[in-house]
Protein backbone atom coordinates (compact mmCIF):
# COMPACT_ATOMS: atom_id res chain seq x y z
CA UNK A 1 0.00 0.00 0.00
CA UNK A 2 1.53 3.05 -0.77
CA UNK A 3 1.94 6.14 1.34
CA UNK A 4 -0.76 8.75 -0.19
CA UNK A 5 -3.20 5.89 -0.23
CA UNK A 6 -2.34 5.52 3.78
CA UNK A 7 -2.78 8.47 4.45
CA UNK A 8 -5.97 9.00 2.53
CA UNK A 9 -7.46 6.03 4.44
CA UNK A 10 -6.57 7.42 7.72
CA UNK A 11 -7.24 11.18 7.32
CA UNK A 12 -11.06 10.09 8.56
CA UNK A 13 -9.32 8.57 11.57
CA UNK A 14 -7.33 11.71 12.27
CA UNK A 15 -9.95 13.82 12.50
CA UNK A 16 -11.76 11.87 15.09
CA UNK A 17 -8.80 11.80 17.06
CA UNK A 18 -9.16 15.41 17.46
CA UNK A 19 -12.45 16.16 18.24
CA UNK A 20 -11.84 13.01 21.01
CA UNK A 21 -9.35 15.44 21.97
CA UNK A 22 -11.20 18.58 21.98
CA UNK A 23 -14.25 17.37 24.17
CA UNK A 24 -11.99 15.12 25.96
CA UNK A 25 -9.72 18.26 27.24
CA UNK A 26 -12.64 20.42 27.58
CA UNK A 27 -15.00 18.38 29.43
CA UNK A 28 -11.64 17.75 31.93
CA UNK A 29 -11.76 22.02 32.05
CA UNK A 30 -15.46 21.87 32.66
CA UNK A 31 -14.98 19.08 35.14
CA UNK A 32 -12.67 21.04 37.07
CA UNK A 33 -14.80 24.59 37.08
CA UNK A 34 -18.15 22.70 37.77
CA UNK A 35 -17.33 19.68 40.42
CA UNK A 36 -13.91 21.05 42.21
CA UNK A 37 -14.52 24.86 41.71
CA UNK A 38 -17.92 24.56 42.23
CA UNK A 39 -19.09 27.19 40.12
CA UNK A 40 -22.85 27.50 38.79
CA UNK A 41 -22.38 27.08 34.98
CA UNK A 42 -25.03 27.77 32.22
CA UNK A 43 -26.29 23.98 31.71
CA UNK A 44 -24.79 22.76 34.71
CA UNK A 45 -21.85 19.94 33.52
CA UNK A 46 -23.03 19.48 30.05
CA UNK A 47 -23.16 23.13 29.37
CA UNK A 48 -20.19 23.84 30.66
CA UNK A 49 -18.14 20.88 28.82
CA UNK A 50 -20.05 22.54 25.62
CA UNK A 51 -19.21 26.34 26.57
CA UNK A 52 -15.38 25.48 27.17
CA UNK A 53 -15.56 23.08 23.96
CA UNK A 54 -16.42 26.36 21.62
CA UNK A 55 -13.77 28.27 23.57
CA UNK A 56 -11.40 25.74 23.05
CA UNK A 57 -12.39 25.00 19.34
CA UNK A 58 -12.14 29.25 18.68
CA UNK A 59 -8.50 29.49 20.30
CA UNK A 60 -7.40 26.57 18.58
CA UNK A 61 -8.82 28.09 14.68
CA UNK A 62 -7.10 31.51 15.93
CA UNK A 63 -3.89 31.03 17.98
CA UNK A 64 -2.81 28.06 17.16
CA UNK A 65 0.31 29.06 15.03
CA UNK A 66 1.40 31.81 17.20
CA UNK A 67 1.08 29.28 20.56
CA UNK A 68 3.26 27.30 18.09
CA UNK A 69 5.79 29.63 17.37
CA UNK A 70 6.11 30.90 21.74
CA UNK A 71 6.38 27.13 22.58
CA UNK A 72 9.03 26.45 20.10
CA UNK A 73 11.25 29.49 20.77
CA UNK A 74 10.59 28.26 24.66
CA UNK A 75 12.16 24.86 23.31
CA UNK A 76 15.26 26.51 21.79
CA UNK A 77 15.63 30.10 21.92
CA UNK A 78 16.65 31.43 18.74
CA UNK A 79 16.95 34.81 16.58
CA UNK A 80 15.52 34.87 13.54
CA UNK A 81 15.19 31.52 12.30
CA UNK A 82 19.26 30.46 12.36
CA UNK A 83 20.62 31.91 15.24
CA UNK A 84 20.97 29.78 17.74
CA UNK A 85 20.55 31.94 21.27
CA UNK A 86 20.81 28.61 23.50
CA UNK A 87 20.54 25.01 23.83
CA UNK A 88 18.58 24.73 27.03
CA UNK A 89 14.83 24.16 27.38
CA UNK A 90 12.99 27.29 28.89
CA UNK A 91 9.89 25.29 29.65
CA UNK A 92 11.53 22.89 31.42
CA UNK A 93 13.53 25.45 33.46
CA UNK A 94 10.31 27.48 34.67
CA UNK A 95 8.38 23.88 35.15
CA UNK A 96 10.88 23.09 37.33
CA UNK A 97 11.70 26.34 39.35
CA UNK A 98 7.87 26.77 39.88
CA UNK A 99 7.65 23.16 41.06
CA UNK A 100 10.50 24.04 43.65
CA UNK A 101 8.91 26.95 44.87
CA UNK A 102 5.69 25.83 45.41
CA UNK A 103 7.36 22.78 47.54
CA UNK A 104 9.41 24.46 49.31
CA UNK A 105 6.22 27.25 50.09
CA UNK A 106 3.93 23.85 50.96
CA UNK A 107 6.64 22.48 53.14
CA UNK A 108 6.83 26.43 54.86
CA UNK A 109 3.34 25.76 55.13
CA UNK A 110 2.33 28.85 52.29
CA UNK A 111 2.72 31.25 54.73
CA UNK A 112 2.90 35.06 53.76
CA UNK A 113 5.82 37.03 54.33
CA UNK A 114 6.06 39.51 57.61
CA UNK A 115 6.79 42.89 55.95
Amino acid sequence: MSKMMLASVLEPWKILVDIIFLVGASSLVSWYFYFYLKRDILGKYIGATIIATLGGLLFFTTLQEPIRYLVMWLLSPKIGETKQLSNVNLIAIFLGAYLAMYTVSMINRNRKRKD
